[in-house]
């Protein structure tokens, strides 16, 4: 094995960049600026003298996980009793860390801010009043239930929250996902499909003296117990931490699957606007499209009178949202967007009171919205443990568009949120609400954009909002009995319409990422052919899963020495970048682990040829009694025995990557050819030269050089004289190494010494470094042969070829040609063979000693 350089005083040294003096070529771009120059001078440092040299905070051997994990548990211990010091300051701080308004509303800006939010707050209100009616009715719930979700569970959040622009209350995608729930468990006095009364007694007899019904008050009761139980889900998500788990929701996946759900809200609205009898209720896979095979067999049962209230009220309702709220030119001026839900709501309360729609056409209304505020209820949790997992999906639905929707605007805002607060105020308002007959609440993809568009700074609008809907629970809810339900269907149709919109985006994330474009179409598809919540699970599984594939198989290719600089770059990508005679650099863009070790060890053979070598010495004894002797602690991993150094099917792709990691170097071509059957080497073709005074005994060196090796029928290019006696594997992208990766560098360094090649790590993290130790890789891989650049591994690499007279003799035929400039070596050009591979280093301008 190779001995590491002694570092003296007379250790190699190299200098970098552009100095005085330096033989650099002009023609090399040079960064702007007059001193922008760099020249250093160090010791090759392998990573036993760095940290012997710079220190580490933990010197030592590794910790094994057991004692990492007692080691983690001490600083936790630690942190708990330093954290149980009962100080005024401690008690502060934990008040609020749980009630954030404790420290923004004494610095509110109300001057400033006051107006703003109240007009905001005015707005949402008058908008959330009309949705939070409709929702509830899309939810199967009393109308009446949707207003006490816009009111009660907004009292907590704005105590608890940390966003400033979140709008909580009824939403369309949570709501669908509830109806799910109370289809299964509630009663019901009419049959969906027929809209026959099939129980007289659910709808006749009034719930203990209260203003509902025995149907009624049951939908209340599981709708209650819904949201307590969605509560419960992400007030534990945010005790426990799981704040993080909000990475796993890409934009495009809460994309894809609003977009998704959209468009089941936008079906569960065809009986109230439509009117039409016999549209069967469907649930699980294939419920949408098996909603729209029912509804066009049973359309011409359309009830003309409700068509046609519901479809003055979507070209209404899509005329201002879209021609009005939607024109910037018309909102620069009137600033504040036309509440068109409030007029929906207004008019047709009038017209149907007026014209007594219900009696004289028969149009259903609301009917019934009692006055008052609800006196507090614990929920039934008879039931609650049929509904987990149902509550389970709804509360990561959720999560995850509240969550989402506060990261992005508080990044438009500048300002940060906390994600497991977030959860806390979220669970804590649904809890707090299902005590007031409140279903499942969530954040609004559509009061949030209106809040933020109309000036809201903080969650003072809150406040506002709740002011409004108070004042139409205690004394404005009778007023709305007559409003009729096709109304309120075309509110819930169009409001989701911006979110159905969304399917545009695959034409430009098919633009921009297939991976991208594959998880908005897997959750869309999922949730548009399954059912929303199967669909949440597909898009999630699909976003974990193109992580994982693209880490199976990451990027693994050869790095080259840009002219000039101590700077490795990928040699297929950099046409400058050079790679080094007798040194194969490979850099993996990934960790290295069990599913992805044997994809990175096909590559890394390939580039580096080494499959055709150890075929090679495999013939030879010398292969053999390597073999022979190789330490039995190897093949303890599983990963060393199911691992074909060939691997014959990908034999062409890797006689490619061989080819491009040849022809990827720029410069002169030194190449043979044969003419007419005959052997002959081709003289240089000197096209032009920029400095005539060039050594012709440099030219005619190497010309007589390259002439010696034509006595043979199949000729060589420089890099074939040049056996590879290093392998550099540039560790810089690996964060991690599991065990089988650990086997993997085990199996790589045995075969690599068996045919005298030396297996070189650089630029290693510390916990890469830690995991090898740890499973005994330091026994194949020396310590003196982990370096903490690419640049001090070449130049170790090359000390020990220069050594020990390894490639002396093509190294001195490379050195001579080094000796010409980058400028005149690019224009001497040899011509092709049977064989062309362009594989000659450009000239090392600020060249290292050695």
């Amino acid at each position: 094995m190779s001995q590491i350089p002694s570092q003296t005083s007379n250790s190699p040294v190299f200098t970098v960049g552009d100095v005085p003096g330096s033989k650099t070529n002009a023609r090399i771009p040079q960064p702007s600026g007059e001193n922008a120059r760099l020249k250093v001078t160090r010791l090759v440092f392998d990573q036993p003298s760095f940290d012997a040299t710079y220190g580490l905070w933990q010197p030592g051997p590794p910790l094994t996980p057991w004692q990492d994990l007692q080691r983690q548990c001490r600083k936790f211990w630690a942190r708990s009793v330093q954290g149980k010091r009962i100080t005024k300051r401690s008690v502060y701080r934990k008040v609020v860390n749980w009630l954030p308004v404790i420290d923004w509303l004494p610095r509110y800006d109300w001057r400033s801010n006051l107006v703003a939010d109240f007009v905001a707050g005015l707005t949402i209100g008058f908008l959330n009043t009309p949705q939070g009616v409709a929702y509830a009715m899309a939810t199967y719930t009393p109308a009446v239930t949707g207003l006490y979700v816009s009111f009660f569970p907004l009292l907590v959040y704005f105590l608890m929250a940390t966003s400033r622009h979140l709008s909580l209350g009824t939403d369309a995608v949570t709501s669908v996902m509830t109806s799910k729930i109370l289809s299964q468990h509630a009663k019901f006095a009419r049959d969906a499909s027929t809209g026959n009364i099939i129980h007289p007694e659910y709808n006749e007899l009034p719930y203990n003296g209260s203003v509902y019904t025995i149907a009624e008050w049951s939908q209340i009761e599981i709708a209650s117990a819904a949201g307590f139980l969605c509560g419960i889900w992400q007030l534990a998500f945010g005790l426990i931490g799981a704040g993080g788990l909000v990475v796993y929701f890409s934009d495009q996946l809460v994309q894809g699957f609003t977009c998704g759900a959209a468009f089941h809200v936008f079906t569960s609205q065809l009986r109230s606007v439509f009117g039409v009898k016999g549209l069967q209720d469907y649930y699980g896979p294939l419920k949408i499209i098996n909603t729209y095979i029912n509804f066009f067999k049973v359309i011409a049962t359309t009830h003309i009178a409700t068509f046609i209230v519901g479809a003055i009220s979507v070209v209404f309702l899509i005329a201002v949202k879209f021609g009005i709220n939607g024109n910037r030119r018309i909102m620069a001026v009137i600033k504040v967007p036309v509440p068109a839900e409030l007029f929906i709501v207004i008019f047709g309360t009038l017209i149907s009171y007026l014209m007594g729609l219900e009696v004289n056409y028969g149009v259903s209304i609301i009917k019934k919205i009692p006055l008052g505020l609800p006196a507090p209820q614990l929920p039934d949790f008879s039931k609650m443990g049929t509904m987990i997992g149902d509550t389970f999906a709804i509360s990561v639905v959720s999560m995850s568009i509240s969550i989402t929707l506060g990261l992005l605007f508080a990044s438009r805002h500048g300002y940060s949120i906390d994600p497991n607060q977030e959860f806390k105020a979220m669970g804590l308002a649904k809890v707090f609400g299902a005590f007031f007959q409140c279903f499942p609440s969530s954040a609004s993809v559509a009061r949030t954009a209106v809040q933020n568009d109309v000036g809201g700074k903080t969650q003072i609008v809150s406040l506002v909002q709740c002011t409004i809907i108070l004042i139409v629970v205690l004394a404005l809810g009778k007023f709305l009995e007559p409003l009729p339900k096709p109304c309120l269907g075309a509110i819930v149709m169009v409001s989701v319409l911006k979110l159905m919109f969304q399917i545009a985006e695959l034409l430009t994330l098919w633009k921009l990422s297939f991976v991208d474009w594959s998880i908005f179409l897997a959750v869309f598809m999922g949730t548009i052919i399954l059912d929303v919540d199967l669909g949440l699970a597909v898009g999630v599984g699909w976003s974990i899963a193109t992580v994982m594939l693209r880490l199976q198989k990451p990027k693994v290719g050869p790095l080259g020495r840009l002219p000039g600089t101590d700077i490795y770059r990928r040699a297929d990508v950099y046409p400058s970048a050079v790679e080094v005679l007798g040194i194969k650099i490979v850099r993996v863009d990934a960790p290295i682990y069990f599913a992805n070790a044997s994809y990175i060890k096909r590559r890394l053979y390939a580039w580096a040829d080494l499959n055709n070598i150890i075929k090679q010495y495999r013939e030879t004894k010398e292969y053999a009694t390597t073999q022979e002797t190789e330490p039995e602690n190897l093949h303890n991993f599983a990963f060393t025995n199911n691992i074909t150094t060939v691997d014959e099917n990908a034999d062409v792709e890797e006689d490619k990557q061989r080819r491009i990691s040849r022809m990827s170097v720029s410069g002169p071509t030194l190449t043979t050819q044969r003419s007419s059957g005959s052997r002959r080497m081709s003289l240089f073709n000197v096209k032009r030269l920029v400095q005539p005074n060039i050594d012709m005994e440099i030219l005619n060196d190497v010309r007589h050089s390259y002439q010696s090796q034509t006595e043979s029928d199949e000729t060589l290019s420089m890099a074939e004289m040049v056996p590879i006696k290093h392998l550099i594997i540039d560790c810089s992208e690996i964060c991690f190494v599991d065990v089988t990766g650990a086997g993997f560098l085990k199996k790589c360094a045995t075969e690599c010494a068996a045919v005298d090649v030396e297996l070189v790590l650089a630029c290693t993290t510390k916990a890469v470094r830690d995991m090898l130790d740890l499973c005994g890789v330091s026994e194949y891989i020396k310590p003196h042969q982990v370096f903490v650049t690419l640049h001090d591994a070449v130049l170790y690499a090359l000390n020990i070829q220069r050594r020990s007279g390894t490639n002396s003799a093509a190294l001195n035929m490379h050195n001579t040609l080094l000796r010409l400039n980058t400028e005149e070596a690019k224009d001497l050009v040899f011509l092709p063979t049977t064989r062309t591979h362009e594989y000659v280093n450009k000239a090392y301008e600020n060249t290292h000693e050695l």
